[in-house]
């Protein structure tokens, strides 16, 4: 039986890990020694011939903020998907969300009618949706009794669809090749204060409604037939969490490309920490993966500095032995 000072000692624990992740982000790895004096200038008295109050402001405070926000966001869709489900190793990037959003965003960047004119986050959207939709009807989860392992190979089919898509894009645009696949592999690197502006109102409109409907995931977690009895609607559950979590996942893959293994990998490890509890769950689920991000962005410019190594890559040598325990165990 947990203590009582369980879940106390969780968050102190989540928000010691947030701060030392994000002075290791902001201070660490930098062409111009950057101190914890720096930053207090900067945030309480900006002068703007300091070229570290410059690195700060301009380029270090929103790639964490953004690096954070996209964690959070990938976190809690892969939270509501294993939910909505009920499948441990659902997540965004293995149901093809993640891939079908990056395929329509290489499309519009090497200038596909009808998607180059669009806002990015519209773009990224639809593409996470039709591969979204693509997987649901493929893996039978709209049917009464759906099967947890057609989902996923559904998903790593939809995915292998998606990607190889996207590669005969890249080699079609050899002009545009380079950006695109720097894109692709997930980083953080090109991040400024108007990709925050794209990113925060969707992450935002996604997290308040993850919130709104964790009453209505704690009570589908029962099955469908006992939640039916106790007034869920579930076509209604099935609505509102696929649009949050599209709206945390692309907007998250349109500013920063496809991250892979996140929205699975934090989700188990928060249950172990607060249980089951959506109420709980998303929000912890939120710093965790905010965390993870930013912890992975400070390591990826470590790795071969001064050049940078795509956060995409960070996580998926993380994520991907833990798939494969996941997949072994649950065999």
């Amino acid at each position: 039986m947990r203590s009582p000072f369980f879940p106390l000692f969780t968050w102190l624990l989540l928000s010691v890990l947030l701060a030392f992740g994000s002075l290791f982000s902001l201070l660490s790895w930098s062409s111009f020694p950057l101190t914890i004096h720096h930053l207090v200038d900067t945030l309480m008295s900006f002068d703007s011939t300091s070229i570290e109050h410059q690195i700060l402001l301009s380029i270090r405070i929103p790639r964490l903020l953004s690096g954070f926000t996209i964690g959070a966001s990938l976190a809690i869709s892969g939270a509501l998907i294993q939910g909505l489900t009920r499948n441990p190793l659902a997540s965004p990037s293995v149901l093809g969300i993640n891939t079908g959003a990056a395929c329509f965003m290489a499309l519009a960047a090497i200038g596909a009618p009808f998607l180059v004119d669009l806002p990015s986050v519209v773009v990224a959207a639809m593409g996470g949706c039709v591969s979204g939709a693509l997987v649901m009807i493929l893996g039978g989860f709209f049917s009464s009794r759906p099967h947890k392992l057609k989902l996923i190979l559904a998903g790593i089919a939809i995915s292998a669809l998606f990607s190889g898509i996207t590669r005969a894009a890249v080699i079609l645009a050899d002009d545009k090749a380079y950006s695109v696949v720097s894109w692709l592999a997930g980083s953080l690197s090109s991040m400024s204060w108007v990709q925050w502006q794209i990113l925060w109102p969707y992450s935002v409109s996604g997290l308040l409604l993850a919130i709104y409907i964790a009453k209505f995931l704690n009570l589908l977690s029962l099955g469908n037939e006992v939640a039916t009895s106790l007034g869920l609607n579930i076509t209604m559950t099935r609505t509102l969490t696929c649009l949050a979590v599209v709206l945390l996942t692309t907007s998250s893959v349109a500013v920063a490309g496809p991250i892979g293994f996140v929205g699975m990998l934090v989700p188990h490890i928060v249950k172990r920490l607060v249980g089951n509890d959506f109420h709980i769950l998303i929000p912890a689920c939120g710093v965790l993966g905010g965390s993870l991000i930013v912890w992975a962005d400070g390591f990826s410019r470590a790795i071969a500095f001064p050049a940078e190594t795509p956060v995409g890559v960070i996580t998926a040598l993380i994520g991907t032995p833990f798939f494969i325990f996941l997949a072994m165990r649950g065999r």
